[in-house]
């Protein structure tokens, strides 16, 4: 993943409710395994496995997160492990059989999360983090970010 990619992801996790880091967690998957078949594409098979190792290690903290006190967790987790499955079996042949349905299902649940985040209205798991409100400024071809809350005290108070 390239480093603007790991910045946008970065800036949606410090923003992010529970429901939507959850959401922004099954988008990493996907982007992961987007990645890896643009490698095997250009036959880069190092940086293939590379890409789906940290897919399956986005995938584990899905899996370690599931509350099984409700009863769709079982459900999540079966879908989970048939996702670590072919990720593990792509990651071995060195091919990219199966992948196109991991994602999808990846893709699918991570809109369903997505369009249940907007219903959840606590506020963002991460506290004290910067504001980001982008449209302020416009660089040329690219739309520029700014720090609202420049000059406050982030850190520990003395």
């Amino acid at each position: 993943m390239n480093k603007e990619k790991q910045k946008d992801f970065a800036r949606r996790v410090s923003q992010a409710n529970k429901t939507q880091l959850v959401a922004v967690t099954f988008d990493i998957i996907v982007e992961y395994i987007d990645e890896a078949c643009k490698k095997l594409e250009t036959g880069d098979i190092p940086e293939y496995r590379t890409e789906l190792k940290s897919a399956q290690r986005f995938l584990s903290e899905l899996m370690s997160a599931l509350d099984y006190n409700y009863p769709i967790a079982m459900e999540l987790l079966r879908l989970y492990e048939y996702v670590q499955r072919v990720l593990v079996a792509s990651d071995v042949s060195g091919t990219d059989k199966g992948l196109d349905s991991a994602r999808n299902v990846m893709a699918k649940l991570g809109a369903s999360f997505t369009e249940i985040s907007a219903q959840d209205e606590s506020g963002a798991v991460m506290e004290n983090t910067q504001q980001i409100v982008a449209g302020l400024t416009y660089g040329k071809g690219t739309l520029n970010e700014a720090d609202m809350t420049a000059g406050s005290n982030r850190g520990f108070l003395a």
